[in-house]
């Protein structure tokens, strides 16, 4: 029992030895802390710490001149040489950092690195203390530049990579489109591209990536392309045909019915400018369209060019006295509303070289086809004549007899009212008519081309009349003409006088002339129509006298004169026993006269 006693007392007393050492260690180390500490200032007041770096280079227990020279070699001289790499899009800009000047900023890294572990409570100092003996120590090394070398060169990226945006535009000339491709411009941050070259983070080569911002104009790509792409496609030459008749239209036309307009963007228009990119204020986008009212009208145009009108049979009188049928023939005519509606979208649609569009066309029957004219033909006969006469003149016998061909073998279908002016045509030099005497204002004037015409009215009105036609539309002359039955002439000008008839009967009616030096003649041909015609006597009333201060007619020869007055003529058709027609051409004539007769001459002596 006394040996493990003494046993436990000697383990015992090991325990309190150890225990003992473990305390005092700490101790020891904090207060070899505190001595250095409170030494510090005394052993190290010029020099660095034990373990201290500045940028990686072990400057510890050193003093300021030769940190000054150990930074000087391994970080300053080598920092001048290493590459400063800017990026960009693909793009790179390469300088040293002795070429922009920056350069470590040493000053301050020494005073930090002497400093280090020398300031604070005498716990924060021991702290930096023990931190610098584990190596721990880091002072930080910042840069400067120095001068303007750095800006400069910040300021020529800005020069290479800044760009104006440009605003996309569409605008129409005589020669076409002007179009403005839109730019999305460039705006280099020169503030962070500094801060980033100031702010290495290794002491080798870097690359520093440089900060753009796009600049979005009033119309980008996404408000442009489209309407260009259309407005382009508007502006392709176009054939179109209708079976072998064809027409082209180029430019300048087709650009007449293009509509071309900048409307401002409406939520949802168009694509949203991305975050970081700086936006217009108001964001605008093309709209093309056609204009309607021009397509309809340029497609009316066309029809005119590409129709093909269907021609009614005709007849025909040879020398002696017997008619023969011309064949008509069929025609074909556009579609002008089909044409509007498939042009309203093919137009705006793409296409390469030539556009080639058949126009939608329809088969179009004559009024009067071969087989009518066929039928009839044995049936008709001529049924009335007649002739008026005029002076020789060369002039009023070539209006006269181009006028009066232009009615040979018209045939006025049952039911069909006959205008002189529409089926007579442009009255034109180029048509053979020519220069001669008409009455314009009461009065002859002989510079009129077509003079004469109303000759070929009033042959045609007396030989319609008499077969008891409806009568639509007969004027007088404005004075008595004595060549033509008082009371019955039928003046035409135009515009606004014409002369027209009804052929309200169940049978067709076909015209036929001819002329001489002096005179027209006009046969109708139809159907006898059973009809009786009669006219009344001329009533003659309120006589006009030349008033003597009257200018002269220079169609009237001097001492000769018309006097003015009012005829009324009555013409009635009957019809199976009952008056059909009845009526009344009423003429107002003015005075007329060639001037004074001149004095007789005296007998000479």
């Amino acid at each position: 029992m006394a040996v493990a006693a003494r046993q436990s007392e000697s383990d015992a007393r090991r325990r309190r030895g150890l225990s003992l050492r473990f305390a005092v260690l700490p101790l020891t180390i904090v207060a070899a802390a505190v001595a250095i500490v409170f030494a510090a200032p005394f052993v190290y007041a010029d020099r660095a710490l034990p373990g201290v770096t500045v940028a990686g280079v072990h400057v510890g227990s050193l003093d300021t001149g030769v940190i000054q020279e150990r930074l000087d070699s391994e970080l300053t001289r080598p920092w001048a040489q290493r590459a400063v790499i800017a990026m960009y899009d693909g793009q790179s800009w390469r300088t040293t950092n002795a070429d922009l000047a920056v350069s470590p900023d040493l000053d301050t890294a020494i005073a930090a690195a002497i400093a280090y572990g020398k300031s604070g409570s005498p716990l924060e100092r021991a702290t930096a203390w023990i931190d610098a003996i584990r190596g721990q120590a880091h002072i930080p090394l910042t840069l400067r530049a120095q001068g303007d070398a750095l800006d400069r060169w910040v300021g020529s990226l800005a020069n290479t990579i800044d760009r104006r945006a440009v605003s996309g535009e569409i605008a129409l000339s005589a020669k076409g489109l002007v179009l403005t491709e839109p730019v999305i411009g460039r705006e280099f941050d020169r503030v962070a591209a500094t801060a980033t070259v100031l702010a290495a983070q290794t002491l080798g080569d870097r690359e520093i990536a440089l900060h753009v911002r796009a600049i979005y104009p009033a119309v980008d790509e996404s408000g442009y392309r489209d309407a260009v792409t259309r407005a382009t496609a508007v502006m392709t030459p176009l054939e179109l045909t209708v079976e072998d008749r064809r027409i082209t239209e180029d430019v300048p036309v087709l650009a007449t019915m293009l509509m071309v307009e900048r409307v401002a963007a409406r939520p949802g228009d168009l694509p949203a400018v991305p975050v970081d990119a700086i936006a217009p204020a108001t964001r605008y986008r093309y709209v093309v369209s056609l204009k309607a009212d021009r397509l309809q009208e340029w497609a009316a145009s066309v029809a005119a060019k590409l129709d093909r009108p269907a021609v009614s049979a005709r007849f025909t009188v040879n020398s002696d006295g017997v008619a023969s049928v011309i064949p008509g023939a069929t025609g074909i005519r556009v579609a002008q509303d089909k044409l509007v509606t498939q042009l309203g979208t093919d137009l705006l649609r793409p296409a390469v070289g030539t556009r080639n569009v058949a126009a939608p066309a329809a088969v179009e029957t004559p009024a009067f086809s071969n087989e009518q004219a066929n039928t009839w033909l044995p049936k008709i006969s001529r049924t009335s004549t007649f002739t008026t006469f005029f002076p020789p003149s060369p002039s009023r016998y070539a209006n006269i007899a181009t006028g009066s061909l232009q009615f040979d073998g018209v045939v006025i279908l049952p039911g069909q009212t006959f205008s002189f002016w529409e089926l007579l045509g442009p009255v034109t030099v180029q048509r053979g008519y020519a220069y001669a005497g008409a009455i314009i204002n009461n009065r002859s004037d002989e510079n009129v081309i077509g003079g004469g015409l109303c000759q070929v009215s009033t042959t045609m009105f007396n030989a319609i009349a008499k077969l008891g036609y409806e009568i639509v539309e007969r004027q007088a002359h404005s004075y008595l003409i004595d060549r033509y039955p008082l009371g019955l002439d039928a003046a035409v000008f135009d515009p606004g006088v014409d002369f027209k008839w009804k052929n309200d009967t169940d049978a067709p009616v076909f015209l036929w002339s001819w002329t001489d030096v002096t005179s027209v003649t006009f046969d109708v041909w139809s159907v006898p129509t059973g009809r009786t015609v009669s006219f009344s006597n001329a009533f003659q009333s309120r006589f006009v006298d030349v008033p003597a201060d009257q200018p002269a007619d220079p169609a009237f020869i001097p001492g000769s004169k018309v006097a003015g007055r009012d005829v009324i003529r009555t013409r009635t058709v009957v019809q199976d026993g009952k008056v059909l027609h009845q009526d009344t051409f009423f003429s107002r004539y003015v005075p007329v006269w060639g001037g004074p007769a001149p004095a007789p001459v005296p007998p000479t002596p």
